[in-house]
């Protein structure tokens, strides 16, 4: 949402209102599934150009893009 508010100032959009909901299902099984739906509710009064600039700036923001990526754990235990 940060980052929709910062491209909002930067390229002169009004937002009258911007309202986030984020919702995760996490499935069993093999491999375990994590779905991640979220609703971005910007109101009225904004021009589809407007609308589609701040929806790609929530799409492809860099917390977006760390969690459509793959991920690896590396764990190492140290006794000292």
């Amino acid at each position: 949402m940060l980052t929709m508010a910062a491209v909002a100032e930067n390229k002169k959009i009004k937002l009258n209102k911007a309202d986030v909901q984020i919702a995760h299902q996490i499935n069993q099984g093999t491999p375990w599934r994590t779905s991640v739906s979220i609703r971005i509710n910007l109101g009225e009064g904004l021009t589809g150009r407007e609308q589609k600039i701040l929806f790609n700036s929530a799409r492809l923001c860099e917390v977006h893009k760390m969690l459509a990526g793959e991920f690896s754990f590396e764990y190492e235990f140290i006794t000292e």
